[in-house]
């Protein structure tokens, strides 16, 4: 992984390299930024450069052995650890080995990875990942050892929060005073969720999401027949995670407006057999295709509340939405949309944070199907 690579976040990835430059390389950084940002990417870019034998001002090289190693994350003098599957089973369908080399192909072709496609590709439930003590003690072991190829032994914690307690005491001292030339890189994606005696003990960077622009760029620059109404959706609906843009690349929009419009009719309806059937449907998507279904009906609700106001900022991808859009804004309120918002707000933070989805889904449909009942 190289800095070029890695769109937007140009003053941090300048100061990372001053940092290397003035040979002031913390030991320990902790790297925190929002789910599909690129902290994962910086860190491994940094890492990249660290121990690149032909580094540029603005970049590492790419050519040498220990670049292109790192490219394949299978340098000798980096560790990666991660969160996996906690499991009573006598036997583990997975050893140690397998679990690095998916770890390596997910961050090859998407290093923008998030725990919920982590978890997906392994067949787990995120609510199953952990770091435990005995990763923590092969890190102490390996860094015992001095660099293969130098000059830096890097360590790649991926989601420290994850760490388990009896792990992070077990990592403080080595944390706090690691072995000459050792870099640990934190990534994190919430910063309360990791024990305050880890944080103390890092440089703190924040990595911020990437802006809609960024993300508009680049997938005009991918995806050469994807048109620029669709560029833009998909940049709106990501809210700067990268990953998720991706995955609403592969998302059929028209399938997409179509279910929304159903869900809405029912709740306008008051067909509340409907909303029942579809809470299960609802309820066996992902994670990631709810939050996706919730941003998308916010996106909609947002787009009718602006036409409300004869200021359409953001202009839809089918005609078809458009179409909805104005039909839909002369039989709503503009209190009846600020309340429609409110609420497919709330149910996203519910389901965000692991609520049942069934429940969440059906007792949102119903107080939206109040609010069109209050008129």
């Amino acid at each position: 992984m190289q800095f070029a690579k890695i769109p937007d976040h140009y003053a941090f990835k300048n100061a990372l390299i001053r940092m290397v430059a003035t040979d002031k390389v913390a030991h320990a950084q902790l790297f925190i930024g929002p789910t599909g940002s690129a902290n994962l990417a910086l860190a491994l870019a940094f890492a990249t450069y660290l121990n690149c034998s032909s580094s540029k001002e603005t970049d590492s090289c790419g050519n040498c052995f220990s670049c292109a190693s790192m490219g394949k994350l299978t340098h000798p003098d980096l560790q990666l650890v991660f969160p996996k599957k906690t499991s009573s089973a006598i036997l583990e369908p997975k050893s140690d080995g397998n679990y690095l080399e998916i770890f390596r192909n997910l961050v090859k072709k998407n290093p923008f990875l998030t725990l919920e496609e982590w978890a997906t590709a392994m067949h787990f439930d995120r609510k199953q990942c952990q770091i435990s003590k005995k990763e923590v003690g092969k890190i102490i072991q390996q860094l015992s050892l001095k660099p293969f190829m130098g000059p830096y032994k890097v360590v790649c914690i991926w989601l420290p929060e994850y760490l388990h307690h009896t792990a992070a005491n077990a990592l403080l001292k080595t944390l706090e005073e690691p072995p000459p030339y050792t870099v640990f890189l934190l990534i994190g994606c919430n910063s309360e969720k990791i024990l305050p005696t880890i944080r103390s003990r890092a440089q703190y960077h924040v990595i911020p999401p990437f802006s809609e622009e960024a993300i508009e760029q680049i997938f005009r620059n991918i995806y050469s027949d994807l048109d620029g109404h669709r560029c833009k959706e998909i940049a709106f609906l990501a809210q700067g995670n990268l990953s998720k843009a991706f995955q609403l690349v592969e998302q059929n929009l028209e399938e997409n407006f179509d279910y929304f419009s159903q869900w809405i009719r029912c709740c306008y309806s008051g067909n509340l057999i409907k909303l029942v059937a579809q809470s299960e449907i609802f309820y066996k998507l992902s994670i990631e295709a709810q939050k996706n279904f919730f941003t998308y009906a916010l996106q909609m609700s947002r787009a009718t509340l602006l036409g409300k106001f004869n200021d359409p900022l953001f202009q839809m991808g089918l005609p078809a939405e458009a179409t909805f859009i104005k039909k839909f804004g002369l039989n709503v309120t503009i209190n009846q949309l600020k309340e429609i918002i409110t609420q497919l707000m709330q149910a996203y933070y519910y389901v965000e944070r692991n609520g049942n989805a069934k429940m969440v889904y059906l007792h949102m449909s119903i107080q939206i199907t109040n609010v069109f009942a209050s008129v």
